[in-house]
């Protein structure tokens, strides 16, 4: 089955899952997954508005993609756990109303910390030699989940100033904790959370956090995205990500 993975979108869905869909129906792909950290942008902690327009697109967008008989997997990232155990992080919404509809509204997406496609183990951050795959890593998030979610949540590796040598499945450093510590059990993972300027598929870590914004809301990498066919990958380019045009957009979705 053609499967299109995509890294981190940081409330641009608005801007990315259109150029998907384009993707979708040129490649006949049949499941989308999306690595996490849909909520939160660099100075949005109190723009209530683009957490409400982005996740209301996203949750239509996958219904649509339902409706059309493509499978889509939304895994969770750092940034979304906050709202899923109800513990506010400093660049976590503001507004206590709004904290609580993206809690809902997470909770309504159906995500999950893990998934395994053929060979290759796909999560946010990637599981290091100290965290293993979990039964409940599979499965669709409830608030149920709330005490292994704050676990995983708590645990956030030196690279990323925390106090745990490598971060777990969702906080790993894909430089400083997956890549030099990356669990032997899963040789083979696909991950976002580290932005990076290019896919480089010839490595058995890959990451893929191609969409994310520097606080000045411009393009850190390439925009590309992941396809995986009959175990084997491709990049897919996207090279509108990076246009004179598409950046006005992203000035204008954040009126910068």
């Amino acid at each position: 089955m053609k499967t299109l993975i995509i890294g981190d979108t940081h409330l641009m869905c608005r801007l990315i899952l259109p150029r998907v869909s384009e993707f979708i129906l040129e490649l006949d792909i049949k499941r989308v997954i999306l690595t996490g950290d849909y909520t939160d942008q660099w100075g949005g902690t109190n723009r209530d508005d683009w957490y409400q327009d982005d996740l209301r697109f996203l949750y239509r967008w996958k219904q649509e993609m339902i409706s059309q008989r493509i499978e889509v997997i939304l895994l969770t990232g750092n940034h979304d756990i906050p709202y899923l155990t109800n513990q506010p992080a400093y660049y976590s919404a503001e507004n206590p109303a709004t904290f609580q509809w993206i809690r809902e509204m997470l909770f309504d997406l159906e995500l999950q910390i893990a998934y395994q496609l053929g060979d290759f183990l796909i999560s946010h951050a990637g599981y290091t030699e100290d965290y293993r795959l979990e039964e409940w890593h599979l499965e669709t998030l409830t608030p149920e989940h709330e005490g292994g979610l704050i676990w995983l949540n708590r645990h956030v590796g030196l690279s990323r100033s925390g106090t745990y040598v490598t971060g777990s499945p969702v906080w790993a450093d894909l430089n400083y904790d997956l890549l030099p510590f990356y669990n032997k059990d899963y040789p083979l993972q696909i991950v976002g959370h580290t932005p990076i300027a290019n896919i480089d598929i010839n490595q058995t870590i890959i990451g893929i956090d191609s969409f994310s914004l520097t606080r000045s809301h411009f393009p850190v990498g390439s925009g590309e995205m992941l396809l995986y066919e009959d175990g084997k990958l491709s990049v897919i380019e996207n090279i509108s990500w990076n246009s004179d045009a598409n950046q006005k957009a992203i000035n204008r979705y954040f009126e910068v």
